[in-house]
């Protein structure tokens, strides 16, 4: 906990680098779910710091749902923030469409990363990756030949799962480039992603399930969450959440049943919880919408799906009239 910080909690609780777009390729449908439709492109980078090193990732990002003829520019200044997605160990950045049906249709891009998807990856260059592209996003932003121009904020969220949750720390430790962090049950990779908290300081919120045996909460949620230096940070633990319900690979449900791992909600459920929080959490950092804070604190107390912890309520921010 920060010190002096007050811990609020349920009582039941227990560049400049130069960047090369060498590939896009641009899709030709729109899966529709809520205020926009989801837009999708293929892109490269190549990281010139890392000796050119290709850096791949998914793009998806919001446009007008085909029942309105509001263009981006008409509904929200044509500007989104932009999450940069890492994903977990052997569990391929393109198989989280369930968070990319539930954010990018409530008005964020997303930038999923494609790499780092074999069996012995390199936790530090996948911290670097992660970084870079955070990086890249005001120039995708700013580029005339990008698919974000125009649409995209120099706003950036890094957001990870598994493997991918304990790169972010690492990714946003003393990070400008960071407005917020998000991580799905995340896991204390090496470097240590617990060490690496004690140095981020933007808006953090972090899932933790009681189910999850892959990264057991006492031993990687809860120790990020507590060497957090934060001054908004907020821990919430899904009961019977799982650690592979964050995403859609059946390839990951599997493995959970290998180790052993008992119950767990399935990704259906799981993203219902995910999203009554991330979306007014994301929408009161990053958009300036006062009232989610409320929301945001207000369904926290009365959520029997969920136990938490929180450094202070969002609605502690907004100022009183």
């Amino acid at each position: 906990m920060v010190p002096g910080t007050k811990q609020f909690k349920r009582l039941n609780m227990f560049i400049p680098r130069a960047i090369l777009v060498v590939s896009m390729i641009m899709c030709c449908f729109l899966t529709v779910s809520g205020q926009y439709a989801v837009g999708h492109t293929s892109m490269k980078l190549r990281d010139e710091a890392r000796g050119n090193m290709k850096v791949k990732f998914e793009v998806y990002y919001p446009v007008p749902a085909p029942a309105t003829s509001e263009t981006p520019a008409e509904i929200n200044d044509g500007k989104f923030p932009v999450i940069c997605f890492a994903h977990g160990y052997q569990h391929p950045g393109d198989q989280y469409g369930n968070l990319v049906d539930t954010l990018v249709p409530a008005g964020y891009i997303m930038l999923n990363l494609t790499t780092f998807e074999g069996p012995f990856p390199s936790h530090k260059g996948y911290a670097d990756e992660v970084r870079f592209l955070a990086a890249a996003v005001s120039g995708l932003a700013n580029d005339t030949t990008s698919p974000l121009y125009g649409i995209a904020d120099t706003l950036c969220i890094l957001m990870g799962h598994s493997m991918g949750g304990g790169a972010i720390f690492h990714a946003a430790a003393d990070n400008a480039d960071v407005d917020a962090v998000v991580a799905l049950t995340p896991y204390d990779i090496r470097p240590s992603a617990i060490e690496a908290a004690s140095r981020v300081r933007v808006p953090t919120l972090i899932f933790s399930g009681t189910s999850d045996c892959i990264t057991p909460p006492e031993k990687n949620h809860m120790p990020i969450y507590e060497r957090s230096v934060a001054e908004d940070k907020t821990y919430i633990s899904i009961i019977n959440g799982s650690h592979c319900g964050m995403g859609d690979s059946r390839k990951c449900f599997t493995a959970e049943r290998i180790a052993g791992c008992r119950g767990g909600m399935n990704t259906e459920e799981q993203t219902a919880i995910l999203a009554r929080y991330i979306i007014p959490w994301l929408n009161f950092f990053l958009k300036g919408e006062r009232g989610d804070g409320m929301i945001f604190d207000n369904t926290l107390a009365t959520d029997e799906s969920v136990t938490w912890l929180q450094s202070r309520p969002l609605a502690a921010d907004i100022p009183e009239h």
